[in-house]
């Protein structure tokens, strides 16, 4: 293990790399586009006169409903599992070197800034601000034993239960208030809210589009506390970092009975526990009875069905499709170069400021568009990935955690075996 220079420490060789833990990164890239496209394409925003006028129409409902069934959710508990397995890898080796939880620390309050740029110049749908903090917080878990991080996670999943029995049995909703504060600051800002979100995505330029995200990160965070988001999240870290701890990803064969049964739960409950979720969600009322009845379902489908995901990409991996699974390792070696630029690309696309083309398109139209955007990343991020060491993002990331430019070109810096 090399130890750490002033320059801070260079990247782990592309051999050494768990190349597993990429391609499913990449995967769970392309699950959060298609559900965020869902956004920025304008459906949500559209009347049923609109919807019916669309191109394909008849096939948005089937669209939609294999979007709240198989995607929302699902990947960004992907991500978050992923998100612990790394804390587990990286804590360990910055302790090794002597730096551990204060560099840590500072990892966290980049990534932190880099999602309050997210914010506040590009979309309220952010996750990594978030990431961030509660990244934080899985730090008070580093010591526990095994079986507490379990515990504590099953504890912590069902906390949204609770709040949203609070919520609507209880009528103590703690997001209202801040939804109000966000829609005051529309209106403060000279912003016209009755006629809804469309003509404003149509018609304002990105000079409004950026003075409007500082009402919109009020409604971001009345959208996590509504959720309940914090905790949902921060069980998918601990549940990584179990994996993290006994290094599943890199011992498959000898995990081979554990994996195939999470793949079994995991696929066997989730898929008819996400589809009732979704059927209740896309056909039921707002009666408290209704919602609370979808929260359940989403706390008991979500991460059971992630976690199906994620143990059945491992085994397939074990049985020999690596090839065919690791197509999308480069685009989740550059993770967060990826997300932010999904970003840019939409808003660019569907935004009238850009090409305009929100409200333009049916459902269905989500599914080919993530599609056709995932492989311009992916072939982007081959291309860099045979050049740099870093993506972008990641080289600002790390460059400011160790407070001096790393090397960046593939031939620029020793061979060394690091974060």
């Amino acid at each position: 293990m090399a130890t750490a220079n002033r320059q801070g420490a260079v990247p782990i060789p592309a051999g050494e790399r768990a190349v597993l833990l990429d391609a499913l990164r990449g995967y769970a890239l392309l699950g959060i586009l298609i559900a965020n496209m869902f956004a920025f394409i304008g459906f949500p925003f559209l009347d049923e006169a609109q919807r019916a006028a669309m191109p394909l129409a008849a096939l948005d409902d089937l669209a939609e409903f294999l979007i709240e069934w198989l995607i929302v959710g699902k990947f960004y508990s992907i991500f978050s599992l992923l998100f612990g397995i790394g804390f587990a890898i990286q804590l360990g080796r910055l302790e090794q070197r002597g730096e551990g939880v204060p560099r840590y620390l500072r990892r966290l309050v980049v990534l932190f800034l880099i999602g309050l740029a997210h914010l506040y110049l590009l979309w309220l749908g952010d996750i990594v601000a978030l990431y961030a903090l509660m990244g934080a917080v899985l730090l008070l878990f580093r010591n526990l034993g095994d079986k507490a991080l379990l515990r504590w996670a099953v504890a912590l999943w069902l906390v949204p239960v609770a709040w949203s029995a609070l919520i609507h049995f209880g009528r103590i909703d703690f997001a209202q208030p801040i939804y109000k504060h966000a829609e005051g600051s529309f209106v403060a800002m000279g912003f016209d809210l009755s006629r809804g979100p469309l003509p404003f995505f149509q018609e304002a330029s990105l000079v409004d589009h950026v003075r409007a995200h500082r009402a919109e990160v009020f409604f971001r965070l009345g959208d996590l506390i509504y959720q309940m988001r914090f905790t949902k999240v921060l069980a998918m870290f601990l549940i990584g970092l179990w994996v993290g701890r006994r290094a599943l990803y890199a011992n498959l064969d000898q995990h081979r009975p554990l994996l195939r049964r999470v793949a079994t739960l995991g696929l066997g409950l989730g898929l008819p526990l996400a589809a009732a979720k979704a059927y209740v969600t896309l056909t039921a009322d707002d009666r408290p009875a209704y919602e609370f009845a979808a929260e359940c379902l989403y706390v008991l489908s979500t991460p059971t069905l992630a976690l199906g995901y994620a143990a059945g990409f491992a085994l397939l991996w074990a049985n020999g499709r690596r090839g065919v699974l690791a197509w999308s390792a480069p685009a989740g070696r550059m993770a967060l170069t990826n997300y932010l630029m999904q970003t840019v690309l939409m808003s660019v696309i569907f935004y009238g400021w850009g090409f305009g083309q929100i409200g333009k398109f049916g459902l269905i139209f989500v599914y080919p568009f993530s599609l056709a955007l995932f492989a311009v990343q992916l072939g982007y991020s081959r291309w860099w990935l045979a050049r740099y060491r870093f993506g972008p993002v990641e080289w600002l990331w790390r460059s400011l955690t160790y407070g001096t430019a790393q090397p960046m070109r593939r031939e620029a810096a020793p061979a060394a075996l690091a974060i």
